[in-house]
């Protein structure tokens, strides 16, 4: 229950205990929670501490092959490509089988995603959130078993298509996720490197062996290390946990991030020569790799604005 960026389907397992109240009266704007994993940047821009990882993924691929079934278009469309891994180099043959399955990778980046995968997830997530969120305020009934025609959204929600439950007129926000613009890079480049630092200083020589506060680490200078099964490791881990309060991880390195423009991606990657720009967009006719994750961006919204 540790991990950052939690997507809910594990929090669904705490819903069968938490007590729920009614909403008597009208959620304000201001008193919002900041959603699941993420930080604010300013007001109302919330943006994700780590990369998605695979562990995430695999919520999202379980919550849909247990509605959806594992046969479904829809769960077999989320599948990454993990055949990326021996395109990049045949010395990564085991990342291929174990990369996104093996527990040792669970807070790796997932990787092989495309840009549409990464807007489904946006939009999954934001369903997610939203559906916590109600049954926490008493709206509605956690339904873990709902079949396909009936599991939750946020727009059937409002447009009272959710077993004919009328929107709460006290609770009219939703939480909308999507893949960061620029600008909001930008933005996570100057709070990461003011924040993070302030964060990191007490705990980095402790916990912290290897990790962004400590530079970039490049494939050429990256030394191999054990794992099971045995391969050299060409990313990280997201985050060193016990330094993450309020911190923005891997901005300098480790995979590239999706934008919001299809083939467009943020800062570089473990593949780049360290004399390569950490901060910078380029573009790539590439799509699908095994260097390119990405993170999301979090705003409430009104419905019917």
């Amino acid at each position: 229950m540790r991990k950052n960026n939690l997507l809910l389907f594990l929090l669904s397992i705490v819903l069968a205990s938490c007590s729920t109240y009614q909403l008597k009266k009208d959620v304000k704007f201001e008193n919002l929670p900041a959603p699941p994993g993420t930080i604010e940047l300013s007001d109302n821009k919330y943006f994700d501490m780590t990369e998605a990882t695979n562990f995430h993924w695999f919520e999202y691929l379980y919550w849909t092959k247990r509605h959806f079934g594992e046969d479904s278009k829809e769960y077999l469309e989320m599948l990454p490509d993990t055949t990326v891994w021996i395109k990049l180099d045949g010395k990564y043959g085991q990342q291929q089988d174990f990369y996104l399955r093996h527990p040792v990778y669970r807070d790796f980046p997932v990787v092989g995603i495309s840009h549409q995968q990464a807007l489904n997830f946006c939009k999954w997530r934001s369903d997610r959130v939203m559906e916590y969120m109600l049954i926490r305020y008493g709206v509605i009934e956690w339904n873990i078993d709902a079949p396909a025609d009936s599991v939750f959204t946020i727009e059937k929600y409002f447009k009272g298509e959710y077993y004919g439950i009328q929107p709460n007129p006290h609770f009219m926000f939703y939480p909308h996720y999507s893949l960061p613009d620029s600008i909001t890079y930008q933005q996570a480049i100057v709070f990461a490197d003011s924040l993070n630092t302030k964060n990191a200083r007490s705990c980095r020589k402790k916990y912290c062996e290897v990790n962004e506060f400590l530079g970039r680490i490049c494939l050429e200078d990256r030394p191999e290390r054990e794992t099971y099964p045995y391969s050299p490791d060409p990313t990280m881990e997201v985050d060193c946990y016990e330094c993450r309060k309020n911190v923005i991880s891997q901005m300098k390195g480790n995979v590239r991030e999706m934008t919001n423009l299809e083939g467009t991606f943020f800062g570089a990657s473990f593949i780049d020569s360290c004399s390569v720009p950490d901060y910078i967009l380029r573009t790539d006719s590439l799509l699908i790799n095994s260097y390119t994750g990405f993170r999301g961006k979090c705003e409430y919204r009104k419905w019917g604005n």
